[in-house]
């Protein structure tokens, strides 16, 4: 089901040509292409199934060299070392979303005064396409590390690899076979304003579903805070179908407001900012929306649960499938901070949820 990219920037730049069944579009979200505004008002008659898998925190670089850091083990493993692990799942769905928490760029002459600075070489947006993920969020608290000129040098090895992004002011659009799914996205505080306007402009451009990814919360917090809650209300009431949430840096629970489903935090995955994070356990959320003569019937939600690490007591940014009564363990965490009781988890089968019905 995967497929190359077709992916319009600002100026309308065509980085990669999908197959007729599925394309994705990145713009502006007040420069949408005439590709999609000229077909906006077509209708998909008949079912329709996407796919979509999400995963939290991935840094993919960190200030330090060495072996056992990051570019050590690039260096060593190749490209599609990091995510090879999980190619399995993302390989199987119309679309793989992380959170790129981090620069790609060769300059450091931005660098902003602060605790933490990710970065990594732009040839690392390869580590993304070979690990079979299409899209990434740049809203977040590491994406200016590096200044402006960090953060269009990041936009610039994605559109060279054809990975999709969207922020506060870009957005993105899957269209497979005429529906069509848009992805937003917001950064520690949630601009209300700006969110309605990207919406306005995904439902357009014929969008028949929304999805937020929102970076909030308190980092290694175990209870959520009010923001988050209030933001993802505000979010599920204005138009998403589904809300993705990452920046604890550890897997925090699901609640289901409306029809839709809220993932407050799936933790990291790809984490190379940190040879032995506080918390090696996260998750894996995959999504499956369906559609009825182009509208949005009903969405399920599967939790995949991982560890950061294949190796038992450092961080080898190799994220892997948690089975049996490890999967349990990350999924007791979640049930912690969880609006209702979450399904259990079945090896090779994941922990899937009751399917929402929106008609």
């Amino acid at each position: 089901m995967k497929r190359a990219l077709a992916t319009l920037a600002a100026l309308l730049l065509l980085v990669g040509v999908a197959n007729a069944e599925t394309k994705l579009y990145t713009f502006a979200y007040n420069n949408p292409p005439a590709a999609l505004t000229d077909t906006a008002m077509s209708v998909g008659e008949g079912t329709a199934e996407i796919t979509l898998t999400f995963a939290g925190d991935c840094t993919l670089g960190g200030e330090h060299a060495g072996r056992r850091r990051f570019n050590g083990y690039i260096a060593k493993n190749g490209f599609a070392y990091p995510f090879s692990a999980l190619k399995a799942l993302f390989s199987g769905d119309d679309l793989s979303m992380v959170n790129l928490e981090g620069v790609l760029s060769d300059s450091r002459d931005g660098k902003v005064a602060k605790q933490y600075n990710f970065i990594g070489s732009p040839e690392y947006a390869a580590i993304l396409t070979q690990g079979s993920v299409e899209c990434v969020t740049l809203a977040n608290n590491h994406a200016l590390d590096y200044g402006d000129v960090g953060k269009q040098d990041t936009i610039a090895a994605l559109t060279q690899q054809g990975v999709a992004y969207c922020d506060d002011t870009y957005v993105t659009v899957l269209d497979k076979d005429g529906v069509r799914v848009g992805f937003t996205a917001s950064s520690l505080q949630l601009n209300q304003k700006a969110f309605l306007r990207q919406v306005q402009a995904l439902r357009a451009v014929g969008c028949a579903a929304i999805v937020h990814n929102m970076h909030m919360g308190e980092e290694y917090a175990d209870t959520l805070t009010p923001a988050q809650e209030k933001a993802a209300k505000f979010l599920t009431d204005n138009g998403a179908a589904l809300v993705i949430g990452h920046h604890p840096h550890v897997a925090q629970g699901l609640a289901l407001y409306g029809k839709a489903y809220v993932a407050f935090s799936l933790g990291n995955c790809v984490f190379g900012g940190n040879s032995d994070p506080d918390d090696y356990d996260a998750c894996l959320l995959q999504a499956t929306l369906r559609f009825e003569n182009g509208a949005l019937s009903s969405e399920q939600v599967t939790l995949w649960p991982i560890r950061v690490s294949t190796a038992k007591n450092s961080n080898d940014y190799q994220p892997q499938l948690l089975e049996g009564a490890d999967a349990q363990r990350v999924l007791a965490k979640m049930q912690a901070t969880s609006a209702f009781q979450l399904k259990p988890f079945i090896d090779g089968e994941g922990a899937a949820q009751n399917e929402v019905n929106w008609r």
